[in-house]
C-alpha cells in the first residue's frame, strides 16, 4: 500500500474494540512500517442501546451499520470487527475477511467453577439467546437473566453481586488480558461457540484494490476457510443474532471437525450435528443440508 496514503481504521468505541482495531493495525505495521495509521472509534445504535437496557438487540445491524457506512461514504478505509458480530449477508459494495489468527474459540464461566454443577437458582447473567438456551439444555439452570454491556460493564455488575456467575468468550478476555477472571472453559464440543466466535474480521470498499492488497499479508487461509465454512451454514440456515445456533468448524491439520447445534429458544429441544471433512466448503454443504432435512426451520420458529 502507498505509505503516503493515510489508511483510517474504523471499529467500534469499547476498550475491546480498540484493541481488535490496534491488534489489526500493529500487524500491518510489521509489514508496512512507514504506514500512517489512524483509528475512528465509533459508539454504534447497538452500543447505545446496551446502555439503558439488559434486552437483546434486534440484529446485529445495530453494531455494525455506522461503521460499515463510514466505510461505504469513504470517511474510513477499513473497518475491524469481531467477525461474530457481522451479519452473514455482507452489504453489495463492502468485502469481508478474516484476518490473522483465531483466538480461543470457546465460552468461559466466570464467578463459578462449574457450569453443570451450579445450584439451580444461581443467577447466570447473559444475553445471548444461544447461551441461554445451552445452560437450559446442558445445565438446566433455572434463573438465567439477561446481562448486555461491554465487558467492563459486564464484570462491574458481576463484582457488584447483581449475578452469581457470568459467561463471555474467552477471546475478548484474552485480548483484555484478564485471563486471571476467568472461573473455567467450556467445552466446545457441548458448550458450541457463535459461529466465527474468536476470529477478527476487516471489512472494505470491494473495489479498494490497494487495501485489499494490503490485508491479504494479514489473512490466514485456515483460519479464513474455517470462517467461510461457519458463515456458509448460517447463511443457508437464514439464522439471525437472535437464532439459538452453536458452529465450530475445528481446525485440526489435517482436516477440519464441525460442532453444530440448533436449539429452540428454551434450550428443550435440539439438532447436533458433529462431522468432519478435509474440504471446509464441502462440509459447510453437507451439515447445513443435514440440518435443513432434520427440520431446522421448524425447530427454529418454535
Amino acid at each position: 500500500m502507498n505509505a503516503n496514503r493515510e489508511l483510517r481504521i474504523a471499529s467500534r468505541a469499547s476498550q475491546l474494540a480498540r484493541i481488535q482495531a490496534k491488534l489489526v493495525g500493529t500487524a500491518l505495521k510489521q509489514h508496512f512500517p512507514n504506514q500512517i495509521i489512524t483509528y475512528v472509534p465509533v459508539t454504534t445504535a447497538g452500543d447505545r442501546s446496551a446502555q439503558v437496557g439488559n434486552l437483546p438487540p434486534k440484529n446485529k445491524d445495530e453494531f455494525v451499520r455506522e461503521i460499515e457506512a463510514l466505510v461505504l461514504n469513504n470517511e474510513a478505509d477499513v473497518a475491524v470487527h469481531s467477525m461474530k458480530d457481522l451479519p452473514s449477508k455482507t452489504p453489495d459494495d463492502l468485502t469481508v475477511q478474516s484476518v490473522l489468527q483465531r483466538e480461543d474459540p470457546r465460552d468461559v464461566l466466570l464467578g463459578q467453577e462449574n457450569l453443570f454443577c451450579l445450584d439451580p437458582d444461581t443467577k447466570i447473567g447473559t444475553s445471548s439467546p444461544r447461551r441461554r438456551a445451552l445452560m437450559n439444555f446442558r445445565s438446566k439452570s433455572r434463573n438465567i437473566a439477561f446481562l448486555r454491556g461491554n465487558v467492563e460493564t459486564r464484570l462491574r455488575k458481576l463484582e457488584n453481586g447483581e449475578y452469581d456467575a457470568i459467561v463471555l468468550a474467552a477471546a475478548g478476555l484474552h485480548r483484555l488480558k484478564l485471563r486471571s477472571l476467568i472461573g473455567t472453559y467450556l467445552d466446545p464440543s457441548i458448550f458450541t461457540p457463535a459461529p466465527c466466535q474468536g476470529t477478527l474480521a476487516v471489512e472494505f470498499r470491494g473495489n479498494d484494490v490497494q487495501v485489499a492488497s494490503t490485508f491479504a499479508f494479514l489473512q490466514n487461509t485456515r483460519v479464513e476457510a474455517a470462517t467461510i465454512c461457519e458463515r456458509e451454514i448460517v447463511r443457508a440456515l437464514n439464522a439471525d443474532c437472535n437464532a439459538p445456533v452453536g458452529i465450530y468448524c475445528e481446525d485440526l491439520g489435517n482436516e477440519y471437525v464441525l460442532h453444530a447445534i440448533v436449539l429452540n429458544s428454551a434450550g428443550s429441544e435440539t439438532l447436533e450435528i458433529r462431522t468432519h471433512d478435509q474440504d471446509p466448503v464441502r462440509l459447510a454443504s453437507n451439515v447445513a443440508t443435514s440440518l435443513i432435512a432434520m427440520g431446522v426451520d421448524e425447530l427454529l420458529r418454535s
